[in-house]
């Protein structure tokens, strides 16, 4: 090859690595703006749900580990919990580990009314004779009410818990508490805040399958997962789908979970009455309502009531429900008793 070729087939080399070496620092400094910027836009850390398997147990010091749910109370412990307003409340559980002076059984004669659901139900930052589970049980003496609720549940618990702890009881209602935050709960196996891992399913053929030991991601994904504010939005995306309409794992695995509660319920011959709570923000949840009109699930919707209730039913600093707001919840579950249960 001529000299002259030579030279200018390298010049040309040359100058197509320096352009690239400039796209690249282009890229990566647009980036570099762009993570600055989200990070103070917005300060959460991405979705991460982790693997099955990625962390032990850890020995709690008033919950311990379920293998049908994932935890609950210790079994006669006592405990004191302070809210964000300062104010301290006791929490007592029975000899099952739950939030009660007495134990569950089948036998009693009673109407038996089961509750299951995540801390709202469970009753976090009020008195137990406050919950509305407790209000439920004071309107009738022939009723009594046993609350499965706990702190930090999933969909996929509160299914569990269904399926294992309620259905045995024979109860004659079934009323299931939905949270938001409880339908991202339901695609992560392990939870930091308890320190237990969980039962977790996935969809294989439109089928709920519990998931096992599973592999972790690559180290880029970690990476992403643990300092990224662009990946963290991202990951926001499918969520804000979900909400709104009826695609993606977010809301198809939470879909099916709840078609098997009212599956396992209905083989049962037992009703169950799904309620969604709203968390303070008071956001609607299109598609889970439109999903329970779908299904012909008897459904409160607490956006859905006319007029609104008071941001009252919030305690204002902790963000569950207040007592004013588990007066207001049991209302709303005795109205539709009345309306649809021939004991009432």
């Amino acid at each position: 090859m001529p000299t002259v070729i030579k030279s200018k087939t390298r010049r040309l080399r040359s100058g197509r690595t320096a352009n690239f070496v400039l796209l690249a620092i282009s890229v990566l400094v647009t980036i570099a703006v762009a993570e600055v910027g989200m990070r103070r836009l917005y300060a959460g850390r991405p979705f991460a749900p982790g693997w099955v398997g990625e962390f032990k147990n850890r020995s709690g010091k008033n919950f311990l580990a379920d293998d049908l749910t994932g935890w609950r109370m210790r079994p006669n412990h006592e405990f004191t919990w302070i809210t964000a307003e300062g104010k301290p409340h006791v929490y007592r559980s029975n000899s099952q580990g739950f939030r009660a002076a007495a134990d569950f059984t089948a036998s009693d004669p009673r109407k038996k009314i089961v509750l299951a659901g995540d801390s709202y139900t469970f009753g976090a930052g009020v008195d137990v004779e406050d919950t509305f589970g407790a209000v439920l049980q004071q309107k009738s003496p022939d009723r009594v009410v046993y609350n499965l609720g706990m702190p930090g549940f999933g969909v996929d618990q509160v299914w569990m818990s269904v399926r294992h702890r309620a259905t045995p009881l024979r109860p004659d209602l079934v009323v299931v508490g939905v949270v938001d935050a409880d339908f991202d709960r339901s695609q992560i196996p392990y939870r930091a805040a308890e320190g237990f891992n969980k039962p977790t399913f996935k969809l294989e053929g439109g089928q709920l399958v519990q998931r096992t030991q599973e592999q972790p991601p690559g180290l880029p994904l970690r990476f992403l997962n643990d300092h990224s504010s662009i990946w963290a939005v991202a990951r926001r995306v499918p969520k804000w789908l979900g909400r709104n309409y009826p695609v993606g794992e977010y809301f198809l695995l939470n879909q099916a979970i709840l078609a098997a509660i009212e599956s396992d319920c209905r083989q049962q011959s037992t009703p169950v009455l799904f309620v969604y709570i709203p968390t303070s923000e008071f956001r609607p949840f299109p598609a889970l309502s439109a999903y329970m009109r779908r299904a012909g699930a008897n459904y409160i919707d607490l956006t859905e009531i006319r007029p609104a209730p008071p941001h009252s039913i919030y305690l204002p600093l902790d963000g569950h429900l207040s007592q004013e707001g588990h007066r207001y919840v049991a209302g709303l579950i005795e109205a539709w008793i009345h309306d649809h249960m021939a004991w009432r």
